[in-house]
């Protein structure tokens, strides 16, 4: 599934391949991983946070360089930098629902994005060594700034970067992509109205070594534009398609608090990886 919005692109993939869009919708096989692929086609930088059930999985922001591209695979937990837990969907079984209850934003990825703000220079317009932003300006250019409301108040975000991030080598044509929509109360609650074999979340799945580094603050334009991905469980003749899940050792899941024997790496309810990694 590929989503375009104000020049940001982001799509879902499974086993290596982006998914097919059915409007707004992803059909995911419950059981399986996946990442949020993010690709920024603008020309300044991008700062990016991306909510999972409701869920901030890169607190403080992702930032993309223009034209970067990011296969996000996990969530960045207790400041871990250097490993985490993979992008599993599982369906909302009753079990589940008791133990943790039912969210608005369940089986919801909304991507939020705002852009780098744009400096332009200008003749005439003289910033006397002067400091915006985070940005320095020598007294021998000329600067002015493209939007007068950061004259008095100049907002800067700090992020992290995907450092194993790398460029597009082929990009969908925009023709064939969808636009995205802001998210609403009454939007989520028609996603979640749909057929109980259809309804997942996203849990801990595998491990995962993507490596994220701290990067400098920069000032961002103040509009913030968003996308909404909704996953929902692959279904044949409205019967839930599941991969195979394999039981190992045992541990109380934190997903469904189900008991789980000695052997068990996955929850036998479930199918939450019983190994945490931040």
């Amino acid at each position: 599934m590929t989503m375009y919005n104000s020049k940001l692109v982001s799509s879902i993939k499974a086993n290596g391949k982006v998914l097919r869009e059915f409007k707004d919708t992803v059909y995911i096989p419950f059981g399986s991983e996946y990442s949020v692929l993010l690709k920024n086609l603008n020309t300044v930088r991008a700062l990016v946070n991306v909510y999972i059930d409701g869920d901030n999985v890169v607190p403080g922001g992702l930032v993309l360089n223009a034209g970067q591209e990011c296969d996000l695979q996990r969530a960045i937990r207790n400041g871990n930098m250097s490993e985490g837990n993979r992008f599993k969907f599982i369906e909302r079984t009753g079990k589940i629902e008791d133990h943790r209850g039912v969210k608005l934003e369940d089986g919801l990825i909304r991507v939020e994005f705002q852009f780098e703000k744009v400096y332009k220079r200008q003749e005439g317009i003289y910033w006397n060594n002067t400091t915006l932003g985070g940005h320095s300006y020598n007294p021998n250019m000329t600067w002015t700034i493209n939007d007068s409301a950061l004259r008095s108040s100049g907002h800067t975000h700090p992020g992290v970067a995907c450092s194993d991030a790398s460029y597009m080598t082929a990009t969908a044509s925009l023709n064939n992509m969808t636009i995205g929509a802001t998210l609403t109360a009454s939007s989520a609650q028609s996603f979640n109205a749909a057929p109980q074999s259809e309804t997942g979340i996203t849990v801990p799945g595998s491990k995962s070594e993507q490596k994220f580094a701290n990067v400098s603050s920069f000032t961002c334009e103040p509009e913030k534009h968003n996308i909404i991905l909704r996953l929902l469980g692959e279904t044949a003749e409205n019967k839930a398609v599941r991969q195979p899940i394999t039981v190992k050792h045992k541990q109380k899941c934190p997903t469904c608090d189900h008991t789980n024997k000695a052997t068990a790496k996955f929850c036998s309810e479930c199918g939450t990886h019983l190994t945490i990694y931040a």
